[in-house]
């Protein structure tokens, strides 16, 4: 009987910590002032059309970039 191979598992982030980890479990990049961050996501924006909002991560108190949420 032939073994399937299995996929590499991604750990999953912990409740509440999803706003510092990719969907891919890596972790964000962090910028160390609000302005560094709002730089990169207009740069992103000037080279992608990607409009990310920045945010303090409350896990590690660093910066982050992310999509918008949506509120319904």
């Amino acid at each position: 009987m032939k073994r399937r191979k299995s996929r590499p598992v991604t750990p999953r982030p912990l409740a509440g910590m999803s706003s510092h980890f990719k969907k891919d479990g890596s972790p964000k990049v962090a910028y160390r002032t609000q302005r560094e961050a709002q730089e990169s996501a207009q740069a992103t924006w000037t080279l992608h059309g990607l409009d990310l909002q920045t945010y303090r991560c409350d896990y590690c108190h660093q910066w982050h970039m992310g999509k918008a949420f949506r509120e319904e």
